[in-house]
Parts: C-alpha cells; sequence; structure tokens
C-alpha cells in the first residue's frame, strides 16, 4: 500500500503554485496557503521532505516520492529492531514538484541547471522550502534530549531528502532559513554542531545523486555548509559511476568536472567520511568529526545502462530506506 503524501507544487519562477487553483500564490499568502495544506499531526514523530530531481514530471515525481516512502514503511516493519532508538515510529510524507524536464542531452542539462541556478539566485525556491521546513518547525515538538546521551530523545524530526538537482534546492533552502534565524538553539545530544545562534534543528539530510561539482563545499555557497547552521547533522551523499547523467553528461555541461553523484564529494578532506551502502541488516558508523558524507552506492545503483542517464534513477532499494533510517536514528 502506498502512503500518503503532501504536495506541494512550485513554477519556474519558484513561486509557490496554489494546491486548487493551479495559480501562483502571492509571497504574502504562502503562510497561510501552508497552514491550510500542511497539516502536522499531533502523533507524527518524523517528517520527511523530498525533493525530486531531472527530467521529473509531476506524476513522476509523485510516484517516486511514494514509491521512495513505502520502501522507508516496509524496512522500519520488517525490522524495527535495526532502529532501538526509534521506539514507535509514524511518519508524515512531503513531496515538493518543480518543473525539471528537458532534453536528456548536455544542452538539456545545462537548460535545468540554469533554471535550478534562477530560482535559487532569486531566492524564491530557496524561501519557499525554507519557509515549509518553518512551518513545520513551528508546528512540531522538536526533539528534546533523555536523561542520558544513550537514551532516546522525543519530539519531532525533521528530515529531507534530495534527488540530483533538487539537492541544489535543499542545500539553498538551509543556507537561506540559517540567514533568517538569529537567536536559540537546537536541542539535541545526537551531533556536535548544534549552534546556539539557530532555534531549530533540521535533523538529516540525505543527498541521493546530487547534481553538484565534486568540489562545491570548497566554494560559496555550498562551503556555507561547513559553518554553523539549522542542519545538525551530517551530509549524506550517494554516488555511484553507473551515473551517466552525472559523469558523461555533467562533464560536457560543467566544464569536465564529475559530479558529486558520480564519484562523491572531493573537500574539504578534513570533512569527508566515504562508506558502502550498506546492506539493511548492517549498521552504519558514523565518526562524530566528519560533516560530509560520501556514501558509495556503486553496488546497488547500477542498472539504466540503456538510458542516456544511466543509474541516475536507480536508488530505490531497501538499502536505500535502511540509510535514511539509520540517520533517523543517529538523530536521536
Amino acid at each position: 500500500m502506498n502512503p500518503h503524501v503532501d504536495l506541494i507544487d512550485i513554477d519556474e519562477q519558484g513561486r509557490l503554485v496554489h494546491p486548487r487553483h493551479a495559480s501562483a500564490v502571492p509571497p504574502e499568502d504562502v503562510p497561510r496557503i501552508l497552514e491550510k495544506h500542511l497539516r502536522l499531526r499531533e502523533d507524527t514523530t518524523d517528517i520527511f521532505l523530498y525533493v525530486h530531481g531531472w527530467r521529473t514530471s509531476s506524476d513522476a515525481a509523485h510516484d517516486a516520492a511514494q514509491r521512495l516512502f513505502a520502501l522507508v514503511d516496509t524496512t522500519m516493519a520488517q525490522q524495527p529492531r535495526s532502529y532501538p532508538r526509534i521506539r514507535r515510529f509514524r511518519p508524515q510524507y512531503v513531496s515538493v514538484r518543480w518543473p525539471s524536464h528537458s532534453l536528456p542531452t548536455p544542452r538539456g542539462y545545462r537548460t535545468v541547471r540554469d533554471r535550478t541556478a534562477i530560482m535559487a539566485s532569486t531566492g524564491q525556491t530557496a524561501r519557499l522550502i525554507g519557509s515549509v521546513l518553518g512551518y513545520f518547525n513551528e508546528h512540531r515538538q522538536p526533539p528534546e534530549p533523555g536523561p542520558d546521551v544513550l537514551a532516546s530523545s522525543y519530539g519531532q524530526y525533521l528530515h529531507c531528502i534530495g534527488h540530483s538537482f533538487g539537492s541544489r534546492f535543499l542545500l539553498h533552502a538551509i543556507l537561506e532559513s540559517t540567514r533568517r534565524l538569529s537567536q536559540g538553539g537546537p536541542n539535541t545530544l545526537a551531533w556536535p554542531w548544534a549552534s546556539s545562534l539557530y532555534p531549530w534543528t533540521l535533523d538529516s539530510l540525505t543527498l541521493f545523486q546530487a547534481a553538484l561539482p565534486a568540489d562545491s563545499f570548497l566554494h560559496s555557497p555550498y562551503a556555507g555548509m561547513l559553518k554553523p547552521n539549522v542542519l545538525n547533522a551530517p551530509i549524506a551523499m550517494t554516488f555511484s559511476p553507473a551515473d551517466r547523467a552525472l559523469g558523461f553528461w555533467h562533464r560536457q555541461a560543467e566544464e569536465r568536472q564529475n559530479a558529486i553523484g558520480f564519484r562523491g564529494a572531493t573537500g574539504p578532506t578534513a570533512s569527508l567520511q566515504t562508506l558502502p551502502l550498506l546492506a539493511t541488516d548492517q549498521h552504519y558508523k558514523l565518526l562524530q568529526s566528519t560533516k560530509l558524507l560520501n556514501i558509495d552506492a556503486s553496488s546497488h545503483f547500477r542498472h539504466g545502462k540503456r538510458r542516456p542517464e544511466g543509474a541516475h534513477s536507480d536508488y530505490f532499494h531497501p538499502e536505500s530506506a535502511h540509510l535514511l533510517l539509520s540517520l533517523a536514528q543517529a538523530a536521536r
């Protein structure tokens, strides 16, 4: 059975599309529309927000979100003992949809790359996704620690997942939200990056096959992700050399640079840890000192060789759900 997924649509200018009227929502009305459209349930334990990637229609984006979150539900149901700190699991799922279609060519890749750059540079998309995160934060009970670091904390956890170019949107949204917040502090024992400057925390960030140059975290704006911000967790990024969209096509469009989703992030090395995408019966050993996690998914993300993009969208595996749940557990 497919899980329920709340849908949020964005137009080419990065504006919220009204859920019923299919028209752009004026900026001043965004909070009111989100209030009516997104209803945080009181029994929710974990909120998952997903942003799709390149060449994904609205229907395909909905299907992708349902497919991924069904894997999360199934994995948790089959092996709850693998995540002992998640003592009860009541997820709420959200999918952000944006116009990502173009031809599967270097020119098409540049078209979508430039579109996401414009949407990000105007600030509308970043502010909108930031508003969605802010809505959930305002209405949730932020996580609080138990009596000691080994005890499960309680509250509602917020997790973000991006695929391909959706990774760019999420990173810009986190940076935008960080700039807009100035007081308070996240209250969790899980990770050492909590900052007294920010009043809430994003509890995990997973980027499946990120369409970003491999050296992105060495330069502005993404280097800002290594500074104190609202993300109180490492950035987990899968990669696979079978992803032709982020290998061959990315090199044609990005001055012969590989993407993170092809070979992993290349720096800064002091902030990097590389791990394999683990089987569902194995446990991740995450270092507390590294903010960037390269997740080698080459043994699983390998199908689609006949398609121009290769294995770019081959991330619907139980092992992917296991990664998401392992990060959700690590946040507690």
